[in-house]
């Protein structure tokens, strides 16, 4: 099967989980929830396959704009599973039940996330990506954060995650977390941009199948 026909698949398949996760989100709490930044990497998920699905079904070239749309989408996406895993878990007892099997976030956490980041390394025909345009894919992180502190800062928003309660934590450990999660970003969208040129490199030295 041909590199275009296994991205166009998995696209289509993040575009189903996608749809069935906010399905069970609003069953469940009648609403999205847009402060989230789950739901919000998922909603960005859910439109870059749209846009990759709509040019390799027209068999059209990816254009540059949406190809650092799913390189932004890929780096949230990863954010959010690696955070799950990593932090959210083990603030909460360990709970590896709730946060990756439990109604949406089986599909939001889990399922959606590796998909976008399998088809991003090893399927979706891009370029390569330049350091400005890692600048630009960690655009949405840093505006959520900006947005998010600043709510919680004026008592409008409470979280939802821990580490941003700026009102319940000092001015430096808020400093800490920003600083964190800043390098946090960059360092992943570095990895995935490295991962995805050394495995492009490797396909075309070694594979006649993405020819």
């Amino acid at each position: 099967m041909k590199k275009n026909k296994k991205s166009l698949i998995f696209n289509l398949l993040i575009i189903l989980f996608e749809i069935i996760g906010f399905i069970l989100t609003i069953k469940n709490n009648g609403k999205i929830s847009f402060e989230y930044y789950t739901e919000d990497s998922n909603i960005l998920a859910l439109g870059s396959s749209l846009l990759f699905c709509y040019y390799l079904i027209r068999k059209k070239d990816i254009p540059r704009n949406v190809q650092l749309f799913k390189y932004m989408t890929t780096i949230c996406m990863t954010v959010t599973f690696l955070v799950v895993l990593f932090i959210l878990i083990p603030m909460y007892k360990f709970d590896f039940n709730f946060f990756l099997f439990k109604g949406s976030l089986l599909y939001h956490h889990l399922i959606c996330p590796l998909l976008t980041i399998i088809s991003f390394l090893f399927l979706d025909k891009l370029d390569d990506f330049k350091r400005k345009d890692t600048i630009i894919a960690l655009s949405f992180t840093i505006i959520y954060a900006i947005i998010l502190i600043t709510l919680n800062i004026l008592g409008i928003v409470d979280g939802p995650y821990p580490f941003l309660m700026v009102r319940k934590q000092s001015i430096k450990m808020s400093l800490i977390w920003c600083i964190i999660f800043t390098s946090f970003d960059y360092i992943i969208a570095l990895l995935l941009s490295g991962f995805k040129i050394m495995n492009e490199g490797g396909l075309l030295h070694g594979s006649v199948e993405s020819k």
